[in-house]
């Protein structure tokens, strides 16, 4: 079970020497010492926050360090920009990002040439022709335009085709968009 120093039943008899009553709240013993208490009535904890300065003996330097720690909840920190990140850590992120868009334009490129593959075209293939390609590719595999019964693969093939246009029609796009 966890208590709380107030939830403790142990009398105390109150740290200020001219009060008799029961020491019920803590309160540091000094700045140095903040795990230590001194314990007081409820009217003595008053008077005692209202008179403690917790800087109270600080040099001029001494404070401006306390405020700059209080900043940055008394971590070790550098102005922006002046402490030097590992170099060689930055280097290998350069060249992962490198790798990685590489690796993404291989992707792009071989799905392109499937789709070129799949409409009989080449690299060298214009828009219009790409459009003319399809339009004879759709109306000859065009599951309604099949005289025979429904089949799987012929309309697996109308949806390759039709995919095939649209990642062609991609690339024009950013081509145009570079």
């Amino acid at each position: 079970m966890l208590h709380t120093k107030q939830d403790e039943k142990i009398e105390r008899i109150c740290s200020n020497p001219e009060c008799k009553e029961i020491g019920l709240y803590p309160a540091p013993k000094s700045r140095d010492n903040l795990r230590e208490y001194l314990y007081f009535c409820i009217n003595c904890i008053r008077d005692f926050n209202k008179s403690w300065n917790y800087f109270e003996g600080l040099s001029e330097n001494e404070l401006e360090v306390e405020i700059r720690k209080s900043v940055t909840w008394d971590r070790p920190s550098w102005k922006f920009g002046t402490k030097n990140l590992n170099y060689d850590f930055e280097k290998a992120f350069r060249e992962f990002e490198n790798k990685k868009s590489t690796h993404n334009k291989k992707i792009i490129d071989k799905k392109l040439e499937k789709a070129l593959k799949i409409l009989g075209l080449n690299s060298d293939s214009n828009l219009t022709e790409v459009k003319t390609r399809y339009k004879s590719l759709a109306k000859k595999w065009h599951p309604d335009v099949q005289n025979e019964s429904k089949s799987k693969n012929k309309e697996d093939k109308f949806i390759n085709i039709t995919n095939a246009y649209k990642i062609i029609l991609e690339s024009f796009t950013k081509q145009t968009k570079k």
